[in-house]
């Protein structure tokens, strides 16, 4: 559908889409849709992995009972229990699984390409808003899907993606209602905020996000502004609900639990701004265009420098292994770290100059999603640095814009491009290795000790429970397992709630090895990789040799006879 005319913008406010670029829009859409699959579709093959396996047994469920997405037990953190109270996350990821297996079927390969669509989503949109904000929305756009962070998050079946796509659908229609007062795409834009908060409950950040938006826009309360009571209802409806269906309401359930566990430290910021420089890459040196060579050099030597100081002890405190890489936890902490500076320099530099509602969302869109991912949340992880991406390619490609230094040129931008999706492409592969290790392990161990008269047992979690579980195996349940003397039990490394067994009560059968990657991962204590949780690591991805998943069998020991005498 065309855009109607644009009206004349003030100086303080953006243009809307020039016409120029809206006869190139179709075109440039299909390209990015184009460039969107050709960087995903190698990833369809991808073993479930992390999370994947609650919203994958959600979804069975609701297949069976639609109105009751988690009315089924599961053993997730070594105890069985209701998955409601396991679930941090709401429902639409897993009714949107159930929907895709019941057309393609279970498979990785099939619902990995049902999981195109979010990811397209994500980067049309980008497009489209950009259209709006900045000059360059192609330039916009490409950054966000040339990310670390988004081509990770893109190949997996969680939420996140989901949520976003979901999120900026809502932020599109809102500025555009806006702009042309339209009572309809307003009322669109709060459906999918609540949407969006029920593929994953951070969405809620949009409505004070955009109440605060329409406050600056439009200098006094407005009309528009009830909209916003839409999501509201409908999130309370979903409190109530849930809390009816399983005895705690569980939105407020997963806001207590993101801050129940969370101790504000300066180590925790750094931390956060470390995962942001490494989770968009080499998209950070688009920075360099935005405050000119000496204050952009003069602030990423300075801001590394400064990290190195506390990186030493953080790199301590996880345990690293610094003689598996050439890149010691420290140092790329501290590159990380600056690139996270920069991105945060690009935001209150703008807010400095400009006085426009536009720079003030995406701004706030920006430094409030990295203080909710570092400061707010239980642990800093690469999903929750996710939504921030788009907001932040934005205002890049503004800030260039508007700089007296320039935009880069066109060689300048496809090596810096080239450069980011390089590396982009290389975490999500490391990422891939590391899921198929897991299902690679699980098939070796059940074909080895699988089908057995003597149960064959496990600790662990992730990806390896669920193809575990897959061939037969029961999880250990810590306080109702009984171990009997012909019982095996699999013990992975680097895994969750995986609780060491007495050494004179077991003896070891076997120990294997599955191969993780070669120099790259997204998830290793000894490299201090913690993409999806930092407690792992203080690095989204580490660098080095990346130490192979290790398995041990055991069973236990056979005690000795009593003595005849």
């Amino acid at each position: 559908m065309p855009e109607p005319a644009p009206r004349t913008a003030s100086p303080s406010e953006p243009e809307l889409v020039a016409p120029a670029r809206r006869e190139g829009r179709p075109a440039r859409l299909l390209a990015l849709a184009g460039l969107t699959i050709l960087f995903l579709l190698p990833f369809s093959g991808k073993a479930f992995n992390i999370d994947d396996p609650l919203f994958l047994w959600a979804a069975r469920h609701i297949q069976t009972s639609p109105l009751d997405p988690y009315g089924f037990k599961v053993n997730w953190y070594g105890l069985t229990m209701p998955m409601s109270d396991v679930t941090k996350n709401p429902p639409l990821a897993s009714y949107y699984i159930a929907g895709a297996a019941t057309l393609l079927g279970w498979g990785e390969r099939s619902l990995h390409v049902a999981f195109l669509i979010p990811a397209l989503l994500v980067t049309l949109v980008t497009y489209l808003l950009a259209e709006r904000l900045c000059t360059r929305p192609f330039l916009a756009a490409s950054c966000t899907l040339a990310t670390p962070v988004f081509l990770v998050s893109s190949s997996t079946l969680m939420s996140d993606t989901w949520m976003l796509a979901l999120w900026l659908l809502s932020v599109h229609l809102w500025i555009t209602g806006l702009r042309e007062s339209s009572a309809v795409r307003l009322l669109l834009g709060s459906a999918f905020i609540a949407l969006a908060s029920v593929a994953k409950y951070y969405a809620m950040a949009l409505i004070p996000l955009l109440f605060v938006y329409t406050l600056i826009r439009t200098r006094r309360p407005t009309r528009a502004l009830a909209a916003l009571l839409v999501p509201v209802a409908l999130l309370g409806v979903y409190q109530w609900w849930t809390l009816e269906r399983y005895g705690h309401g569980l939105l407020l359930d997963a806001a207590a639990y993101a801050t129940e566990r969370n101790a504000w430290t300066l180590d925790k910021l750094l931390i956060g701004l470390a995962f942001t420089g490494g989770c968009l890459g080499v998209v950070c040196l688009f920075t360099r265009w935005c405050m000119g060579g000496r204050l952009w050099g003069a602030l990423a030597l300075g801001s590394a420098l400064l990290a190195m100081v506390r990186a030493v002890p953080l790199v301590e405190t996880h345990g690293i292994d610094v003689t598996r890489s050439p890149w010691p936890g420290a140092p790329l902490f501290a590159l990380f770290a600056a690139g996270g500076v920069l991105v945060v320099a690009i935001p209150v530099r703008e807010m400095s100059r400009r006085r426009d509602a536009e720079t003030w969302l995406l701004s706030l869109w920006l430094l409030g999603t990295l203080l909710f991912a570092s400061v707010v949340n239980w642990t800093t992880n690469g999903r929750s640095i996710l939504p921030l991406v788009p907001a932040a390619a934005i205002l890049l490609v503004r800030s260039m814009s508007s700089d007296a230094t320039g935009a880069p040129g066109r060689w300048a931008t496809g090596a810096v491009l080239v450069s980011a999706a390089l590396v982009a492409l290389s975490v999500a592969w490391s990422d891939l290795a590391l899921a198929n290790s897991a299902r690679d392990a699980a098939r070796a161990l059940l074909a080895r000790y699988g089908g057995r008269e003597e149960r064959l047992l496990f600790e662990g979690h992730w990806g390896f429970q669920y193809y575990m579980e897959a061939g037969g195996a029961e999880p250990v349940d810590f306080r109702n397992t009984v171990v009997r003397e012909r019982d095996l039990i699999v013990l992975p490394e680097d895994n969750t709630y995986v609780a060491p067994l007495p050494v004179d009560k077991f003896t070891l059968v076997e120990s294997i090895e599955i191969p993780a990657g070669t120099w790259l991962t997204t998830l290793s204590s000894q490299i201090g990789a913690g993409f999806y949780a930092d407690v792992l690591g203080p690095l989204p991805f580490g660098v080095g040799s990346i130490p192979p998943g290790r398995y041990r069998v055991l069973r236990p020991a056979r005690r000795p006879p009593p003595d005849s005498r």
